[in-house]
């Protein structure tokens, strides 16, 4: 296949092969080929699955020669974290730990992807245990930002965003507890959304912390993000209607921008972006107000880590007893710190974050979206110390902590030529809002570039 002659999104791609210009089996040739070209250098994937998805490509295009449709993700090919579970294909959890471990079932996120008639190409690199917002793995190998070799992807779900923004795949499924989607999401130009905690199910994947960790999902388009969430989303569950196709009115929304937090610590470039982002919404019709909040001001990371550090030794307490130096750095860290956490100190923290929670809401009753950068600076070095990677948690934390969505999209980029990511979020179950808005605002743009390779 030509490069120009393949889809850009799953809505194109789903068009092309119900017209019978595309199959699915060329498509995920195609990528099959760019994988194995591009992949020495991104290192964007742990586990190829290259014949079990050409053989999925082909049943699917069987099907649909014989009148069985699946819907829009019907032949479309997806990549997967390497902490979802995936029967019969290795899933490390991107640690030695595990390199060898098989689930002998799907996760449910997967199990509804497959009924929808996804491809799964690959199983995509990750931070150890996702621990890390870098994306460097010890075990398995760093993964390259695409637009400089040299920079982070940002992490954890580093594999699945370098994955969409090499047009490896046309879309992907990480996890977000901290900042896992959003952050590789703004540091590659792609856009990532965590959804609402608790809208979709954790079944199947291996835990950080139970008490923030979601799904997430990575494209190259808003409307990408919509047809894969009405895919995944379990009915029973919530009150979400349909959200593909989605409407791009914004006239009269509210959006908040929060007095000594939304501007404050960032670098000039990502304010520059940031003020040009609010401009446009304002040519879009969206009213912008300025909202005081002390708990955004004055957010306590301590009560955060306290809870996140101490669900997660209890994830991994026996085999740290056992043998602690099987761990890299990053996750012996984490697991020495949590260890050392009382079963009291923690429940401390869990009361304190339910008295927070509400101040959270208040805030979102005030306005449609509250806007933000996504990070407080670009993609950094590779190599960069640990304790800056953490500074780019603080867009993110309160957020995840309040378990609202939040989506991150392209919104400028820097004289380096890296990607500044957008944030925008709003109250529990407003997925259709903020995917709204964030259509609205993609449209009326150009930072999506596609891909550089």
């Amino acid at each position: 296949m030509q490069a120009n002659s393949i889809p850009k999104t799953i809505a194109q791609a789903s068009q092309q092969m119900q017209s019978g210009l595309l199959t699915s089996t060329a498509l995920v040739k195609y990528y099959l080929e760019r994988i194995q070209k591009l992949n020495p250098i991104l290192n964007a994937f742990i586990t190829v699955l290259e014949q079990q998805s050409l053989e999925t490509a082909a049943q699917l295009d069987f099907e649909r020669s014989n009148g069985q449709e699946r819907g829009l993700l019907h032949g479309i090919p997806v990549v997967i974290k390497d902490n979802i579970d995936t029967v019969g294909i290795k899933t490390t959890v991107g640690s030695q730990l595990f390199r060898d471990r098989i689930p002998l079932s799907d996760s449910a996120i997967v199990q509804k992807l497959k009924a929808a008639g996804a491809v799964i190409l690959g199983k995509t690199n990750l931070s150890e245990f996702a621990a890390d917002l870098s994306g460097n793995n010890l075990f398995y190998g760093n993964t390259c930002n695409v637009w400089n070799h040299n920079h982070s992807s940002g992490g954890s779900s580093s594999g699945s965003a370098t994955a969409i923004a090499a047009n490896l795949c046309l879309a992907g499924i990480g996890t977000d507890t901290g900042g896992s989607i959003r952050v590789p999401a703004s540091w590659s130009g792609v856009v990532g959304l965590r959804p609402t905690f608790g809208l979709l199910s954790n079944q199947g994947i291996f835990p950080r912390v139970p008490s923030f960790d979601t799904v997430g999902l990575i494209a190259n388009c808003v409307e990408d993000i919509a047809i894969l969430l009405d895919a995944i989303l379990f009915p029973i569950s919530t009150n979400l209607k349909q959200l593909y196709p989605l409407p791009t009115n914004i006239s009269g929304l509210k959006f908040g921008i929060i007095s000594n937090y939304t501007f404050r610590g960032i670098e000039g470039e990502i304010a520059k972006a940031i003020y040009n982002a609010i401009f446009i919404l304002g040519q879009l019709g969206a009213e912008i107000v300025t909202l005081d909040s002390r708990f955004l001001e004055e957010f306590d990371e301590v009560t955060y880590f306290t809870i996140a550090l101490y669900e997660f030794s209890q994830v991994l307490q026996a085999e740290y007893a056992v043998n602690p130096n099987v761990f890299a750095a990053k996750v012996q860290s984490d697991l020495s710190k949590g260890v050392k956490i009382s079963r009291h100190n923690y429940k401390k923290a869990k009361q304190k974050c339910e008295k927070w929670l509400p101040l959270g809401q208040k805030l979102l009753e005030q306005v449609d979206v509250v806007l933000t950068p996504t990070t407080p600076m670009v993609a950094p070095p590779i190599n960069t110390d640990s304790k800056i990677y953490q500074l780019n948690q603080r867009f993110m934390l309160p957020f995840s902590f309040m378990g609202l969505p939040a989506i991150s999209l392209p919104c400028g980029w820097s004289s380096q030529g890296l990607p500044i990511g957008l944030q925008f979020v709003s109250n529990s179950y407003a997925e259709a809002l903020i995917l709204r808005v964030a259509l609205a605002f993609q449209i009326a743009t150009t930072f999506s570039k596609g891909s550089p390779l």
